[in-house]
């Protein structure tokens, strides 16, 4: 079993919706970042919602797995996630 596999089915209290979103970059190094840039950013209730930022197979890949009580929080979540991904590649784009 892979590690998105293990962290796919971890039990988390209370979290009804888990989805995995696979975000393929060009090369290790650029995944690499977008995954030390998304980490920081705090959750308001991480009891209510969470993710898990992990580097996939292969390298290049970002797997960021979203674990949410409800389908509202998972919603805003994602999209929030999302935004702050264009805005990465964006920026990788300037470079």
């Amino acid at each position: 079993m892979s590690t998105v596999d293990k962290l796919d089915h971890k039990f988390y209290t209370g979290i009804l919706n888990n989805r995995t979103l696979k975000i393929p970059f060009q090369n290790a190094k650029q995944a690499h970042i977008a995954k030390q840039v998304l980490e920081p950013d705090p959750v308001l209730n991480p009891n209510d919602f969470h993710m898990d930022y992990i580097i996939g197979t292969p390298s290049s890949t970002l797997v960021i797995i979203f674990h949410s009580v409800d389908d509202r929080l998972l919603r805003v979540g994602v999209n929030n996630c999302i935004e702050s991904i264009k805005t990465i590649i964006e920026t990788f784009d300037e470079l």
